[in-house]
């Protein structure tokens, strides 16, 4: 007998269609098969004129026992036909459309074979449903932190509210909503007025799409229930969605399929109505891909959900979705040895009820969020959201982003003829910034998503660690500004304004003081004088570097003088700047003296930055110095909130390690968050720096690159992750290791990341160099597309991690001491360790884990509420370095 789970409803159809039409050219079959795997037949043929609903019946039951021997349309698995003539077919009405209903799914019959899952199934968007069986367990919250989240990583994301009766991600979103004009309609509203006029487009698709304003990179859209009042609850009372599918349309996947073709997304956040309602089941097991079960891991939790997810299982088996993952979400705070029999008990009981699928443990079916009371407090799910809360999100964000199709990659299997060329003519510069001579800078250089930015005249502060590329963007504009004024040049015009240094590498201007100087500054006027320090400092550095400026009439003899000497001693530097600050008339003086500055640039349409950099290092590395550096760089930052803003023409740019910008504290601190940038690398801009120098090195790569994927130097700023990610290809490979189980972009990126998730453009580059040596060197062939074996790079990533933490012990030469110890020791190490190896009582460990955490070299792995001791992990990108290895590590 034919296993009909197995055959394909196009193949019965087939087979009818050949046999009426031998009777009947004009005759018309389907055969579709049902979302609980069942088969309808419908059939309309000229052949059953004059025949009773008994003899059509017989025929076509003699078809199908050729077909196969005992199947007839009595039997499992058709749920149901029609078979009628032309006249018939014209006269009937629309047939019922078939709901993935609670009772419906839980009554039919086990499959005898799970349906297997075809392509199309794989194919974006993924439809995504955050469900709960009982309200209040922080679902919609989930759901709109981890859509923020896809959003900032590239994703377009659409969140869609079907809590039709208790609106919740509506509510939550409702003020980062951009202004928008016209209407404003949403789900209720499009299945309403379609339940009343099925056969008009009202209302429009558009008109009940919100994009959601955020802060960062991204994009992401609300559908939102609709306007919240109260023809809304009218409007609410009068939808039936059991007889508006029996209308014959289905509005609930036209809506989904309309949100597709407006916006193309990349993944759908369905936040479901909880329990046993007809509006969670289609969103659960009608439309979902994948579910996100959100529960509280306490007793009465459990039983609701059993059938919820044996329905969700049935339906799997029918047509190979919904994938269930759950998220225990709050977790109460308790003793440890409560939340070990509470974690036991949830995955007892997952296994019993869900199952584990094939090569999947229980640990990977679940995610805890601890509860936070700081969640009642946020504004905002999407904008300025705290770190340690987005952390707990993190692991489900994964999880749906890992699933996303985009990332399986369609490469072709031969990209490249010439490997051996390429890698002779591959080379790869990791120098650092101070090392890099400026002719070269330029073409080392490689702009961030976040350039645009940078070149706003209100962003004044550039943050980000250590390695981030702060110092490099400094002296693009500062030693080659031409090159730095065409990099921009797609995005404004800089040709009008200068970029002057007012501190930084002494190389960049003979008026750039040391720390020494500094250290002489403050030792002479005293603690409180540092921002008539950066007054003086700053005009010494306008009328250094822009000589029409001297001619001022206005401006302090001595200070044109020191202007125009060459090479002026900074010694006499220091007497003047001493003499400004200790004299009450040259304090009011100096502001006159850069008002007039100003005033001078504005009626010669001119514009001036000041940038700032080496302001970790400039100071010193004793504490003294970190102490001195502190205060002279509060006094900056407040200077120009003070008097910046009246300035028209002089615009700040200030680079600053991000762990000493959360060490200030000054008055006004928070202004500086809409004129900050926080400088991060993200894949994409990480992907084109390794395609810029590998263009520029090699001309065999570039060719084939140009010629396979459209890639070239020129259009790398435009060219997005995807086809960045694929022009890789025969750099690197796509996966490492035999076993294919890591993408090799993922395994690089992480590797090239601190505890803080900052990666370090210099220790990519690096691992490429390291890597090119290598694999010159190995005596065996390997496969001719690829340029790069996993061996070259996993062998070339211990001296990156040493050459990595060399920087920190010179960056952080507090912690060197530290470190050391740490030799030989496990990663993770809880901090009873740490106080041992560092022989450090708990004030001082308490502070020396914060520097080390700050620093990212170590990552907290306990959770708020695990008792002590708390547990750290080492970054992988410190751990060769460090000579440590990690705990079960063979």
């Amino acid at each position: 007998m034919t296993d009909f789970n197995s055959t394909r409803s196009q193949d019965i159809q087939n087979y009818l269609s050949g046999k009426l039409t031998l009777e009947d050219t004009q005759v018309k079959v389907k055969v579709k098969r049902t979302s609980l795997g069942w088969l309808k037949i419908w059939i309309v043929t000229s052949s059953f004129e004059g025949k009773s609903l008994i003899e059509r019946e017989k025929k076509i039951d003699d078809l199908l026992t050729i077909f196969s021997p005992g199947f007839n349309l009595g039997q499992y698995p058709i749920a149901g036909y029609e078979l009628l003539t032309p006249q018939e077919d014209v006269e009937q009405l629309p047939q019922d459309v078939q709901l993935p209903l609670w009772s419906e799914i839980l009554m039919a019959p086990e499959p005898e074979q799970p349906f297997e899952m075809d392509e199309d199934s794989l194919k974006k968007p993924s439809i995504v449903t955050f469900y709960s069986f009982k309200g209040g367990v922080g679902r919609s919250t989930a759901l709109g932190l981890v859509g923020g989240i896809l959003a900032t990583r590239n994703r377009r994301v659409v969140m869609v509210d079907f809590d039709l009766e208790a609106p919740g991600i509506s509510i939550m979103l409702h003020q980062d909503i951009e202004n928008t004009n016209g209407e404003q309609y949403g789900v209720l509203d499009y299945l309403y007025q379609r339940s009343v006029t099925p056969e008009e487009n009202l209302p429009n698709i558009s008109d009940c799409i919100r994009q959601i304003n955020l802060k960062t990179r991204g994009e992401l859209f609300l559908v939102p229930v609709g306007e919240y009042d109260e023809n809304y609850v009218h409007r609410l009372a009068d939808l039936d969605m059991r007889s508006f599918y029996r209308s014959g349309h289905n509005a609930v996947e036209q809506l989904i399929e309309d949100i597709k073709e407006q916006l193309d997304p990349d993944v759908i956040l369905i936040d479901a109505r909880p329990g046993f309602n007809d509006v969670g089941a289609i969103a659960l097991l009608g439309l979902a891909d994948t579910a996100i079960i959100c529960f509280s891991p306490t007793g009465q939790s459990f039983e609701g959900l059993r059938w919820v997810v044996q329905a969700a299982r049935k339906q799997q088996k029918y047509q190979g979705k919904p994938d269930v993952r759950f998220l225990l979400t709050p977790v109460p705070a308790v003793a440890s040895e409560q939340h070990q029999i509470w974690i036991n008990k949830v995955e007892n009981w997952i296994e019993d009820n869900w199952g584990l699928p094939n090569q999947i443990t229980v640990g990977q079916l679940y995610h805890e969020v601890l509860y936070n009371p700081s969640i009642t407090t946020l504004s905002s799910l999407v904008n300025e959201v705290p770190k340690s809360l987005l952390d707990a999100y993190l692991p489900l964000a994964d999880t749906i982003d890992a699933g996303l199709p985009d990332f399986q990659l369609n490469i072709e299997t031969k990209t490249i003829d010439n490997r051996k060329t390429i890698l002779n003519e591959l080379h790869f510069q990791a120098a650092t910034a101070q090392e890099l001579e400026p002719d070269n800078i330029p073409n080392i250089f490689q702009r961030t998503e976040d350039f645009p930015k940078f070149l706003i005249n209100r962003t004044w502060l550039i943050r980000g660690a250590k390695g981030t590329g702060k110092s490099l963007l400094f002296r693009l504009f500062v030693e080659k500004p031409d090159a730095a004024k065409e990099l921009a040049q797609s995005d404004v015009n800089l040709n009008n304004i200068s970029f002057i240094p007012a501190h930084g590498q002494p190389r960049v201007s003979s008026t750039i003081l040391e720390s020494g100087d500094l250290a002489s500054y403050e030792e002479q006027v005293g603690e409180n004088e540092w921002q008539f320090f950066w007054l003086n400092y700053g005009l010494l550095q306008l009328c250094n570097t822009k000589l029409e400026l001297r001619s001022l009439t206005c401006l302090d003899e001595r200070l044109i003088a020191l202007s125009a000497q060459e090479n002026p001693s900074h010694a006499e530097i220091i007497s003047w700047l001493v003499d400004r600050s200790r004299s009450p008339q040259a304090k009011p003086q100096a502001s006159d003296e850069l008002r007039a500055i100003d005033q001078w640039l504005q009626q010669n349409n001119q514009i001036v930055w000041l940038l700032y950099d080496e302001l970790d290092a400039g100071f010193g590395s004793s504490q003294k110095d970190y102490d001195r550096r502190r205060r002279a760089l509060e006094a900056l930052l407040a200077w120009w909130l003070e008097s910046g803003t009246s300035l028209k023409q002089i615009v700040p740019k200030i680079f600053l390690r991000e762990d000493i910008w959360n060490q200030l504290n000054f008055t006004n601190t928070g202004h500086y968050s809409g004129r900050s940038l926080h400088l991060r690398w993200e894949e994409a801009d990480l992907w084109r720096l390794v395609l810029r120098q590998a263009l520029k090195s090699s001309d065999s790569l570039k060719k084939s690159l140009e010629q396979k994927f459209g890639v070239t130097v020129e259009r790398l700023n435009i060219i997005g992750l995807e086809q960045l990610r694929q022009s890789l290809y025969p750099l690197w490979g796509e996966r490492m290791g035999s076993g294919n189980k890591a993408y090799t972009y993922n395994w690089v990126r992480t590797r090239i990341a601190d505890g803080q998730k900052n990666c370090f453009p210099r220790s990519l580059v690096l691992l490429l160099e390291e890597a090119v040596k290598l694999e010159k060197e190995f005596s065996t062939e390997y496969a001719s597309e690829i340029t790069l074996r996993p061996k070259a790079l996993i062998n070339a990533f211990p001296n990156v991690s040493h050459q990595r933490v060399n920087e920190v012990r010179n960056e952080y030469p507090e912690l060197e001491d530290f470190l050391e110890r740490l030799q030989s020791e496990r990663s993770p190490i809880d901090e009873n360790r740490l106080a041992e190896i560092w022989n450090l009582g708990d004030g001082e460990l308490v502070l020396h884990i914060k520097d080390m955490v700050d620093a990212g070299i170590l990552t907290e792995r306990s959770r708020p509420k695990d008792p002590p001791p708390r547990v750290y992990g080492v970054a992988e990108l410190y751990l060769y370095g460090l000579g440590m290895v990690r705990k079960g590590q063979r």
